[in-house]
């Protein structure tokens, strides 16, 4: 695209020419969109390449050095310049589209979706109401319906709004749980002990909207779990102590597919050990149970599925696997809400996050008036009256819509297959090698943490009694290689990419465990295997230079460990 001059010889601003510039700057046709984008796209994505792990080389910055840099201009900016200029943003950005990155649960985007979202954008509709948003509305509330069907929850009772994250989510969640347990929080604030029940795998955001809303960080209880589920003989002693000494419990938050486990917990036994509780105390409220499924709802479309028939014939040891998270999914019913993030498990762009409540009225109450009459009409309905948000873009639900539609049951179960498959692999790959310890092997999880040992530790067993200076070694050497890892990528394309865990422990030991996470669509046994084989080559090469790279910490691989939920 190229643009014309917008000062004067004189370096001034001459109207005739800033009317034409201005002009170019709003839409005028298809053509005009479709020109635009498309120069952007010739900018930027060559460098999107299925080889390279990166946009870009790697380089460490400084953020203070990089805005100094940024000059806001007086003058209308050529467009050309602006173009060159932006391109240059994305710099040390991950490329999502590359079977290699094996960097957090972070999909490559389906363009058909994201396609749609960017054209809805630039009609700029806001879904506060039903007349600046047109019928784009009818989309969220039908991704809304559909998913609620998926647990068994009428469409005529149930709701759902997108929101800003996952966090938005489970604020909705501990909103309406409030309102149930102290209704009249609502005018007056909150003054009695709330407790919110969370576990040790649950999200770091559980804890977070215990401050976001003023209950306090510590009034989020964090039980323990036992194999990847919350230990419900530990729920209910913590409800029983919560009633004998008058605390209320307003929420209770249940996991549907932990991130570094990918467990759901007991939610039909949870649900049923609250009831209990609700009648041997005679509350006037039932706490209420939300699952933060913002991955595993993709398990619900998978429910669909034929399990019977097969009619993508499916490996039968994938099928099981597949089985069994649908029929822990299909458990979500017994809950009052859960939530989906179409950014993580729906091949959507950032964000695109939904709240599914069992009844609309508790969604609803959050304003304390608002009605829908049976026969809604357009013109009528406004949902900023109970939305968190009262700007409200349409990217959330068209862009989920169009990955639903475009992709279908089949099109998610043969992703998910080929997943299960390649990570599948990818542990008994693993498994075999004597300087690797996959530390999920049994686990029923489509990700890997595996801890390479040293030369001199090959072949040793890992358990509880290892030496803490053995633990140490291992970890060093881990956390080494990650290193070493973004140094090569400093100085050439790297073809894969993972993270190291700061956090995670095998046998109650911090190994420094490499984390290999993905969830592309392209992700199969040939490209598993591509991915192992340049594993090991990076590994033979990082052991060859062992000696002479710096040592770990000259580089803070903490704060790019993977280890935070976005």
């Amino acid at each position: 695209m190229t643009q014309d001059r917008v000062t004067d010889s004189a370096g001034g601003t001459d109207r005739e020419l800033l009317d034409n510039h201005i002009a170019q700057l709003f839409y005028k046709t298809p053509a005009q969109l479709a020109t635009l984008v498309g120069d952007i796209a010739e900018r930027v994505l060559p460098t999107k390449r299925p080889d390279s792990a990166f946009l870009t080389r790697y380089r460490k910055f400084d953020y203070a050095e990089e805005v100094a840099k940024i000059e806001f201009s007086y003058q209308p900016r050529n467009v050309d310049d602006f173009l060159d200029e932006f391109r240059g943003y994305f710099e040390n950005m991950i490329n999502f589209d590359a079977p290699g990155v094996m960097y957090n649960v972070h999909p490559n985007v389906n363009v058909v979706g994201q396609a749609a979202s960017f054209v809805a954008s630039i009609a700029n509709p806001n879904l506060c109401m039903d007349i600046p948003a047109g019928r784009v509305l009818v989309i969220e509330k039908a991704v809304a319906a559909y998913l609620a069907s998926l647990v068994g929850w009428s469409a005529d009772d149930a709701r759902g709004v997108f929101t800003f994250g996952g966090k938005g989510t489970l604020l909705y969640a501990l909103k309406m749980a409030l309102l149930r347990c102290d209704p009249k929080h609502r005018e007056l604030g909150i003054h009695d002990k709330h407790l919110v029940v969370s576990n040790d795998l649950g999200h770091p955001a559980h804890i977070e909207i215990c401050n976001w809303t003023g209950l306090g960080q510590d009034s989020c209880i964090r039980l323990p779990t036992v194999a990847g589920a919350v230990v419900v003989e530990e729920l209910h002693d913590t409800l029983e102590r919560a009633g004998q000494e008058g605390h209320q419990v307003p929420l209770i938050i249940l996991n549907g597919l932990t991130t570094n486990n990918h467990s759901f917990d007991r939610i039909a036994e949870v649900a049923s050990i609250r009831d209990e509780f609700v009648a041997k105390y005679k509350l006037a409220y039932k706490p209420w149970i939300h699952v933060d499924s913002v991955l595993g709802w993709v398990f619900l479309i998978a429910g669909r599925y034929n399990f019977a028939t097969n009619p993508l014939a499916i490996e039968p040891e994938v099928l099981d696997y597949l089985g069994r998270k649908v029929e822990q999914a299909r458990a979500i019913g017994y809950a009052d809400s859960f939530a989906a993030d179409f950014h993580k498990t729906g091949f959507c762009a950032y964000a695109s996050s939904v709240l599914i409540v069992r009844q609309q009225k508790d969604l609803f109450e959050i304003q304390g008036h608002y009605a829908e009459s049976s026969d809604l009409a357009f013109t009528e309905y406004a949902p900023y009256d109970y939305t968190l948000e009262s700007s409200r873009s349409p990217h959330g639900p068209v862009s989920a819509y169009g990955s639903l539609q475009t992709l279908g049951v089949e099109g998610f179960m043969h992703i998910l297959a080929n997943q299960t498959a390649a990570f599948k692999a990818l542990k008994r790959w693993l498994a075999e090698l004597a300087n690797a310890v996959v530390c999920n092997l049994e686990e029923d999880s489509n990700l890997v943490f595996v801890a390479f040992l040293p030369q001199d530790l090959k072949g040793l067993s890992i358990d509880a009694d290892l030496s803490t200076e053995d633990a140490e070694t291992i970890r060093e050497f881990n956390t080494r290689f990650y290193a070493f890892l973004v140094r090569k990528a400093e100085r050439e394309a790297l073809p894969v990419y993972f993270s190291v865990s700061r956090s995670y422990r095998y046998q109650g030991l911090a190994l420094g465990c490499l984390k290999l996470y993905s969830f592309n669509s392209t992700l199969n046994l040939n490209n598993a295997r591509a991915v192992f084989d340049m594993l090991l080559k990076l590994l033979t090469e990082y052991e060859n230079f062992r000696g002479v790279i710096a040592p770990a910490g000259s580089f803070d691989f903490t704060r790019t460990s993977g280890d935070a939920h976005v």
